[in-house]
């Protein structure tokens, strides 16, 4: 069972799942994408028994998540971040489901200026890294009914994502607009490209092991490198803005730990995938 299967990843991994998996979707809103699924199950993840009605399944990827903004719905942000996890694993604890996959977030650490590692200190500086964090936690009870893979997501990027870091960026260059810069560019970060990341999540599930892990891409760039990459691409040339009410700091993954777990050769590079990005997004002659 997917959660979150109309959402921008969802999208994408439920037709690569279906060709060697009976795919349960759990989702607000049905989409084409969803007819190589085995069910679709319209749900509402705020509510307290979204979960009474689901189906005998052996795995649980749980890729819902909220972004909102904080105070006004904090109480959404938890609700489908931290209280679904819980809702889900105490659901799959009765109904013997032998593996949970969690999509979590590499903002779940400190910021800092060296690659991050899964045991360096967890300190989210805003609300939804919080209750990504929370969730976490919650599944490490968990861990005597069934096994669990934690994915720390940074920044995963690719066509028909919207209102994200990267596809904001291509909007605004093409547009012309102005790129926030703090303290130069920070932070600096390596974006995993969707379809590498589909392939990490299908082999999550077929693993026996619980393990935390870093998923990342395999370039890193600050704020002022990707805008110039993007602008190489679409012929123009960004312009920057000073702006430094960024938490000091940056976020790229060390991701040794993936490249022993997951078999991950060849992943995208930044500039291919930016490519495929600004290809589904920037009408032909803008």
């Amino acid at each position: 069972m997917v959660t979150g299967a109309s959402g921008f990843v969802g999208r994408h991994l439920v037709p690569a799942l279906a060709e060697q998996h009976e795919v349960v979707c759990l989702a607000r809103d049905r989409l084409p994408e969803h007819d190589s699924a085995t069910a679709v199950i319209l749900a509402d993840l705020t509510s307290p028994d979204f979960v009474d009605e689901l189906p005998k399944v052996d795995v649980v990827v749980h890729l819902a998540q909220a972004y909102r903004q904080f105070p006004e719905h904090s109480d959404q942000l938890f609700r489908v971040n931290t209280g679904s996890t819980q809702a889900l694993a105490e659901w799959g604890r009765r109904a013997g489901i032998q593996r949970f996959v969690l999509a979590s977030s590499g903002s779940v650490y400190r910021p800092g200026p060296a690659p991050l590692r899964e045991h360096d200190a967890t300190e989210p500086f805003t609300f939804h890294p919080a209750t990504k964090l929370a969730a976490e936690l919650i599944l490490r009870h968990y861990l005597p009914f069934f096994s669990v893979s934690v994915l720390r997501l940074f920044a995963p990027y690719g066509p028909r994502q919207v209102n994200r870091l990267i596809p904001r960026m291509i909007d605004s260059v093409s547009a012309g607009r102005p790129i926030g810069l703090s303290r130069g560019g920070e932070p600096r970060i390596n974006p995993i490209y969707v379809d590498d990341l589909v392939g990490v999540i299908a082999q999550s599930i077929g693993h026996r092991d619980s393990y935390t892990v870093n998923v990342a891409g395999p370039e890193a760039a600050d704020i002022r490198e990707l805008a110039e990459r993007i602008g190489r691409q679409l012929g123009r040339s960004p312009s920057f803005e000073r702006r430094d009410a960024d938490p000091e700091g940056n976020f790229v993954a060390d991701t040794t730990l993936m490249h022993r777990t997951f078999a991950v050769p060849q992943m995208t590079t930044l500039d291919d995938g930016l490519r495929s990005m600004i290809a589904a997004q920037v009408p032909a002659g803008r």
